[in-house]
């Protein structure tokens, strides 16, 4: 689907048939610069100043490249006239407006200034094309018939007045009307566009709240079920080994009851940054599952992995150093593990893995804790 033809795409200024003055290269040029009008306006939707400047920038360049190609073309037949001269007058005075009027809203946005651009540009356009360019061409034409070039010029006169010039003054009226209503359009659909991102964003916010643990940052023991269940079939479909490790901190209560809670809970979000800079891989789930309790889920290729992984994490948390006076095993804070890891069977699921793991994690605290167990 081409631009023109996207559902998000505004034609504020639709071309007609009317201004078409006759001259195939001329009007080959106005279709292009009324394309890139169209281009620029609908910039506006995304409201990027970048895209907007560059289609600004884009437009004006073509339209220096068009004044002074279709001046070429008049002079072949008129010359120096008085006519042409008005015409070049027009198209000298075409930038230093625009520009004049982009200084003139400076203090608006971006998005502002060029939607008051856009209304003179296609107004300025559509004068310029169906009443001076038009009349140039029926100049041209009639001197191609053999007229003079005051000859040619009354009959250009004569046809451009009366019935013609009523026509004009109704075309640049619909086109004004069309512009503002397509401009009021993007408008609207900009506001509907930002509502519908802000919701989107909230929802996400909500979803990511729902499933995460608000003082470790790490996932909760909601999504951990939810995680649980997703890899362990992902697990069985690529039969890979499917590992939870489970730990939990020896001597917490002693701990909070020796420094206070407020220190507890720094320690609780010094493990779950921890455990986020432990679980670097994609694949790897890091929850908080309780007070103290927590929880990493993945999946692997080899057995020995989680066992590898448990070690890892446990260096981690004896080198971050949390003063632990409380604990009967050492001065700073420690964490007992539990694992399990294997490829899954269909009789396998949330309730036998835990079961296995939860006595696993048992074990290492009854065993003096600050161990790692992987067997029962």
């Amino acid at each position: 689907m081409s631009q023109n033809e996207s559902l998000d795409y505004f034609e504020v200024f639709p071309w007609n048939k009317n201004f078409e003055i006759g001259h195939k290269e001329v009007d080959k040029q106005h279709k292009i610069l009324v394309k890139l009008l169209n281009n620029l306006a609908n910039t506006l939707i995304n409201e990027k100043e970048i895209e907007i400047e560059d289609a600004f920038n884009e437009l004006a360049k073509y339209a220096d490249y068009h004044f002074d190609a279709e001046e070429k073309i008049w002079e072949e037949f008129l010359e120096d006239s008085s006519l042409l001269k008005a015409h070049k007058k027009s198209h000298t005075k075409f930038l230093p407006t625009v520009i004049e009027l982009k200084e003139k809203n400076k203090d608006k946005s971006l998005v502002d200034i060029i939607e008051e651009v856009i209304k003179f540009l296609i107004r300025w356009l559509s004068f310029h094309i169906i009443d001076e360019d038009k009349r140039l061409a029926i100049v041209i034409k009639e001197i191609q018939k053999g007229k003079s070039k005051e000859e040619a010029k009354r009959v250009s006169d004569r046809l451009m007045n009366g019935s013609i010039r009523t026509l004009i003054e109704a075309i640049l009226s619909m086109y004004d009307g069309v512009s503002a209503r397509t401009l009021s359009l993007m408008r609207e659909r900009n506001a509907r566009i930002k509502a519908e991102k802000a919701l989107k964003d909230v929802n996400k916010q909500l979803q990511e709240l729902s499933i995460t643990d608000q003082l470790t940052s790490l996932y909760n023991r909601r999504h951990f079920e939810n995680i649980f269940d997703l890899e362990m079939k992902r697990a069985r479909r690529e039969k890979k080994y499917f590992s939870v490790i489970l730990f939990d901190i020896d001597y917490f209560k002693l701990l909070n009851d020796m420094y206070g809670h407020a220190y507890g809970d720094e320690a609780l979000k010094k493990i779950g940054k921890c455990l986020k800079e432990t679980c670097k891989r994609p694949s790897d789930f890091a929850f908080r599952v309780g007070g103290e309790e927590f929880a990493i889920v993945f999946n692997c290729y080899k057995s020995d992995a989680c066992y590898n992984l448990a070690l890892k994490l446990q260096e981690n948390i004896n080198n971050l150093k949390i003063e632990s006076k409380g604990s009967k095993i050492s001065d700073y804070m420690t964490v007992s593990i539990g694992l399990v890891s294997i490829i899954p069977t269909d009789e396998d699921d949330l309730e036998s893995v835990m079961k296995t793991v939860d006595k696993r994690l048992y074990i290492a605290k009854e065993s003096g804790r600050n161990q790692i167990i992987h067997y029962n």
